[in-house]
């Protein structure tokens, strides 16, 4: 999704970086906002993710930024719902009180933002989706203080919204009717002289203003002014810059495979039909609009990047997406005669025009990163292209030729093999290679007394021994135990250890494999939250970088102090940001990096500061 011509636009997104962002789309330069409910929506601040049901406080942001949306009032809070949408989950809005803010965000005259969202009824005039306004003004009814808005009429069902120039009001059209029950993709575009409004990829609006936007550094999602969503949220997605039309193409795409909906327009990525074997996850892609909307380098949240097309036309698209098989489960029956092994996990690509047609982007540059399994050797590793579209890799020639491009980045260049509605994955003639005898490594606190830690194999080779290992920031490592392998094993192993002083707060385990010559590997790392004492206390974040907010029962906080271990109080090294009856925001950044012990009146607690 990517690329340039008009150079004030596309800068950004010219191959400076890895573009990571949602469907491959940009990174966290200018995906300013990227919030998707499966897997980030936590009861407390961070650390307890929730279940259906569940009132969340923290909606994670994944675009690298950190802009999470946060409720700390308990009834303002919405509520996880599972399996709304081809699998995912969504949070629930009642149409009363519940809303979530990120505040802090960078803010840009032009902007564009996509939303999944679900209307179960229509409860105000103007129901709310997202009010971004400026600092100190989340959820304003002053006109003037909702700088981008996007909510749906009650009289009419019509989606419209707003953007508010340094000098007036614009508002957006009301052109396109929504009904109650089903997922739309909504998305809004400010690129600098029009603002565009798409439902499902079709524009719904248009309205000219004048390049400016003011701050909108408070972005509130589920509400506008006084006047909350009766509906569900599953994902939203804002950038500092207007995409071009090639990548909004790409991302509604990204948005159409993963939730199960069909788009207006432009709906080019098909593997996520039943039909061609529910290809739906970590969508990404590459396309070409016309010479001034270009996007030819993508990798998304997959650890697939393709880019360098050779003959990337007009009007015409690669997308690709995975089933989602685990990344650690090996496949050595369905492979060629040379290969010992390949991933289990299998990608699939639609390479088509804007007609839906079969296209050819010409050759491109593919690259795997295997951060998390640990390659020895790019010889080793082999393409592996279902040329013939049977569904089977056994009768496949291996493409070899693998370039080591450092940090466990590996690239084919130049491949020419791969056509629209191929499968393809990745093999090896050597499974130590690929480090993926594992099947599952597991963590999980047991009555808040002792980590158990659990883990099994599908085979071992020359395996001496397990190792465990334990922290609290994810680079300082304890010994928590060692465990005997197999040696040499063909068949399911499973191991278990305990540790019984685990550290208090969030920390790592770490899961390391030593061969008979010595060579180590780490094959998983897991993250738990062991809570802290049964005091009523909780610290957040932690581990912290700049500040920490401590609450507690207004007694309990009526005596604070903070110690470095051991017993050096550097309280007044801290600065207090703000107090209520029962919360406390201190400033921690004159504080060095390390381990620090915070007393309440009767409480004690670890923090370890970043």
């Amino acid at each position: 999704m990517k690329r340039v011509i008009i150079l004030i636009y596309f800068i950004p997104f010219i191959g400076l970086f890895g573009q990571t962002g949602p469907g491959g789309v940009g990174n966290n330069s200018n995906n300013e906002i990227w919030l998707s409910v499966t897997g980030n929506c936590y009861t407390d601040a961070g650390s307890t993710l929730g279940s259906n049901n569940s009132k969340i406080q923290q909606w994670n942001d994944i675009s690298g930024n950190d802009n999470h949306a946060i409720q700390l009032t308990t009834t303002k809070r919405p509520i996880l719902k599972t399996n709304q949408a081809n699998g995912f989950s969504s949070l629930r809005f009642d149409g009363n009180r519940m809303r979530m803010l990120s505040s802090g965000v960078s803010t840009s005259n032009q902007v564009t933002i996509l939303t999944v969202v679900k209307f179960n009824g229509f409860s105000h005039n103007n129901d709310g989706i997202i009010q971004a306004s400026p600092s100190g003004k989340a959820f304003s009814i002053q006109t003037a203080d909702k700088s981008i808005g996007m909510w749906v009429k009650k009289t009419n069902h019509k989606i419209w919204g707003r953007g508010v120039q340094s000098d007036n009001t614009t508002n957006i059209p009301q052109t396109t009717a929504l009904s109650t029950g089903q997922f739309y993709i909504i998305t809004q575009d400010y690129n600098g002289s029009t603002i565009s409004q798409y439902v499902d990829g079709a524009n719904a609006g248009s309205v000219a203003y004048d390049g400016t936007l003011r701050s909108w550094t408070d972005f509130g999602i589920g509400r506008q002014g006084n006047e909350t969503l009766n509906g569900d949220i599953a994902e939203i997605i804002a950038y500092t810059v207007s995409l071009n039309s090639a990548q909004k193409i790409i991302t509604e795409n990204y948005l159409a495979a993963k939730y199960g909906l069909s788009l207006s327009s432009n709906d080019l990525y098909d593997e996520d039909d039943a039909s061609n074997g529910d290809y739906d996850y970590h969508v990404a892609g590459i396309g070409r609009v016309d010479a001034s909307n270009i996007h030819d380098d993508a990798q998304g949240s997959s650890i697939v990047r393709i880019l360098n097309p050779s003959g990337l036309d007009d009007s015409e698209f690669l997308f690709w997406g995975d089933d989602n098989v685990d990344l650690d489960a090996i496949n050595t029956t369905d492979i060629p005669s040379s290969l010992q092994g390949r991933l289990d996990r299998v990608w699939r690509a639609s390479e088509v025009n804007t007609s839906g047609s079969a296209a050819d982007v010409g050759s491109i540059d593919m690259r795997w990163d295997l951060s998390d399994l640990d390659v020895a050797s790019a010889s080793d590793l082999r393409l592996l292209i279902d040329t013939d579209n049977d569904g089977v890799f056994a009768d496949e020639t291996p493409i070899s030729g693998a370039i080591d491009l450092g940090g466990n980045i590996y690239e084919f260049a130049g491949v020419t093999d791969l056509a629209n509605n191929l499968r393809f994955t990745l093999g090896t003639i050597d499974l130590v290679t690929l480090d993926i005898g594992l099947i599952s490594f597991d963590a999980r606190v047991v009555d808040n007394k002792y980590v158990q830690l659990e883990w099994s194999t599908a085979s071992e080779t020359n395996d001496s021994y397990f190792t465990i290992e334990k922290s609290v920031d994810g680079k300082n490592w304890q010994l928590v135990s060692t465990v005997d392998g197999a040696g040499n094993s063909s068949g399911k192993l499973e191991y278990h250890a305990i540790d019984k002083t685990p550290f208090t707060g969030t920390s790592y385990y770490r899961l390391k494999q030593t061969d008979s010559n010595g060579n180590s590997k780490n094959l998983d790392t897991k993250m738990i939250y062991f809570k802290q004492n049964t005091s009523g206390i909780i610290i957040y974040p932690n581990p912290a970088y700049n500040q920490i907010t401590v609450q507690a029962d207004e007694q309990e906080l009526t005596d604070i102090r903070i110690y470095k271990i051991p017993e050096l109080d550097v309280t007044n090294k801290v600065k207090q940001v703000s107090k209520s009856n029962n919360t406390i925001l201190m400033d921690i950044s004159g504080l060095p990096s390390g381990m620090y012990i915070i007393k309440t009146k009767t409480g004690v607690s670890k923090v370890y500061k970043k």
